[in-house]
Formats: structure tokens, sequence, C-alpha cells
């Protein structure tokens, strides 16, 4: 038993650590599918769905992945996800947009609005895509790789409703921002150069994650509702609730001041309150460069070769094995998870368990070697 933090003077909380099970992604693929078909998502859209949940696990990002299953299904039972529904798309421009998502799944309008940012792009070498009714996305950055794997630099921003806005402005107690991340993606002679990062120290997710598994937080992502530094995941989900730290640390004004950008893209762009308490979902901006405009691609990707190898040339600092640009981390953790499992909390598998039977879907045994 180890404590993790305090919850007020002289009271301490202590919680246990919890190993994670692992389950294939073939099974975990098999399941979600069939789940949110099972709940009324086309077949295509809910393959979509699930898999971006699972990709999004296997290259390490759980607090993206497959733990947003359960949360998805039980958006739709709410009524706040409508899978199925009809996206429509308004131009404003040439090269600009909105796209409104209908509350479909996340992943199936944010895709939705990436592809019509990409189809733009190629027509007039720039555009500009924003939506709206778009309900949580999943990973950020699988959309502008989308683009990234078609020659096309992409960069999206993405905020949530003031549901969510527990990540504090710089020298605040109460959050008045969400996590707001800003991701990005360009291509290069092979894998992509792919970044997808937070405007505060971790997303929600990651919180999430150590909870469920009983587990302290690294010191400096939180603090309780009393503007208190904490490392109890408990003392973020309250009640009271607590917040989320900006990027930056001693210098957290710089992450909100990119949080703050996310915002202004994901709802005053959009024609939208950021202080609405009736809207949901994300605001995404996407932003799709077509560099052929410059130079021809095959020569863009030779030159981020050469700056991609240049980089990594820095010689590793004590204790660092090698230098990895953005996305390196990623690639790797799939491969050896594809082989190994996806690490998976005891709570986000029962919930997905209890979805199955709700909903009359099979667990799918594993496969014997």
């Amino acid at each position: 038993m180890n404590p993790i933090g305090t919850r007020g003077a002289g009271q301490s909380r202590e919680v246990g650590t919890r190993v994670p099970q692992t389950q294939s992604h073939e099974r975990l693929l098999q399941i979600g599918r069939a789940l949110f078909e099972a709940a009324g998502s086309p077949a295509d859209e809910a393959d979509l769905t699930a898999r971006n949940l699972v990709v999004t696990s296997l290259m390490g990002g759980d607090s993206h992945g497959v733990i947003r299953i359960p949360e998805y299904l039980d958006f739709i039972e709410r009524g706040s996800i409508i899978p199925g529904a009809a996206m429509t798309v308004s131009p404003r421009s040439e090269g600009t947009a909105v796209v409104d998502c209908g509350r479909n799944l996340g992943p199936v309008g944010a895709t939705f609005a990436i592809r019509e940012g990409i189809a733009r792009a190629r027509r007039h070498k720039v555009a500009c895509v924003i939506t709206q009714n778009c309900p949580h996305v999943g990973r950020l950055g699988a959309y502008p790789q989308i683009a990234a794997e078609e020659g096309l630099i992409a960069i999206a921003t993405c905020n949530s409703p003031i549901s969510g806005h527990f990540v504090l402005p710089w020298g605040g107690r109460e959050g008045r921002l969400a996590t707001n991340p800003i991701a990005y993606a360009v291509p290069t002679g092979g894998w992509p150069v792919i970044a997808d990062l937070s405007t505060c120290v971790a997303p929600e997710g990651k919180i999430r994650w150590h909870r469920n598994l009983a587990l302290p937080l690294p010191p400096g992502w939180i603090h309780d509702a009393a503007g208190r530094p904490s490392t109890d995941p408990n003392d973020f989900y309250g009640p009271p609730r607590g917040g989320i730290l900006p990027l930056g640390g001693p210098n957290g004004y710089k992450g909100f001041a990119l949080g703050l950008l996310v915002e202004i893209l994901g709802s005053a762009l959009a024609g939208l309150s950021s202080t609405d308490p009736t809207r949901d979902g994300n605001g995404l901006c996407f932003l799709v460069l077509d560099p052929s405009c410059f130079l021809p691609l095959e020569q863009f990707r030779a030159l981020m070769d050469e700056l991609a190898a240049y980089i990594k040339s820095s010689p590793p600092a004590d204790g660092v094995d090698e230098v990895l640009l953005p996305g390196e981390l990623e690639l790797r953790t799939m491969n050896q998870r594809s082989e190994s499992g996806i690490p998976l909390d005891d709570r986000t598998w029962r919930a997905i368990l209890a979805h199955c039977a709700r909903l009359g879907v099979p667990t799918y045994q594993e496969q014997p070697a």
C-alpha cells in the first residue's frame, strides 16, 4: 500500500497498485466492432471507430484508446452520440468548410472532416475545415496522420465543452480550458513525423488510467480543489474537482497560451460559445497543406529524410539510448504490442464485458497460439 497524495490537512489516502491484464488487439477489435454495430452503427463506421481506438492503444495511447469503448457506448445509450447520423458539409470558400458531424461517433465525424480537408487541399493546395456537433474523437494525431500518409502536411486542434474545462489557466485555481491538444503530421520517405500533445501536462484519460490502476500521478500534474499540488488521481475527480496544470511547469503560461489558441479555433472560429452549458463534443480545426505547391513532393520527402537523419545524429545524452523523432516511439510500441497484447485495466475490461452482455455481443475468446 502506497500513500499517493493528500486530500486535506493531516489526511492521506492510500491505494494499492493493480497490474493491468493484456488482451490481443485482434480480440479487442472484434469485440469493439461488434459492440458499436450492435449499438446501431453501420458496419463500416463501427469498424472505423473500433479500429481507431484499438490502434491508438497499440501505439501506447491508452488514455484515448480501448478505455474509450465503454464510454462511447454509454454516450450512445444516453443519446448524446447518434450512430449512423448523417454528416453535412457547408462550404465557406474554395478552401474552407464547416462540417456538421451530426453527433455521429467522433472518429467517424473527424475522419469525414479530415477527408474533406484533404479533398480541398488537393484542389486548392491549402484548406481549413472546422467541425460542429462532433463527439469525442479519440487520438487527435490519427487524423493528420491520414493526410500525411497521402503526401500532405496537416495540423489539427481540438477543444472540449465547458463540462471538460478542468485545465487551470495560468495562475488560476478553477479550470477554464480543456486539455486542448494540438497534433501535426508530415510526410517523409517512410513513417510520417507525427506529433500529438495536450497543451496541459497530461490528458484526463491518463489520470483515469492511473486511477483505474491505483497508481500515483507524477508530481506536477494536478492540483486539488484548494489549489494544492497532489499526486492522488482521486484529488482531481473529487468532489470537489481539482484541476490539471497547463504544459510547461514553471513556464506553464506557454502551455496556457497554446491551449487558449486551441479554444479560439474550436469555439469562436466556429461561431460557438465556450461557456454554453448545453454544448457537447469536440471542436476540431484541420489545416491541410499540399507541399507540392512549393516543390515536388519527392523532393520534399527527401528533404524531410535529410532533416530527420540530421536530428537523429545528435549524440544521445547520458542515460538516453537514441534521439527519437515524434511518432517513432509510437511505431515501435505498436509493433511490440501487436505481439504482446494491449494492457487493459480491470475496470475498463469489466465495463466492456457488461456492454457485451447488455447488447448480446460475444466476447471472442482468445485463440491458442
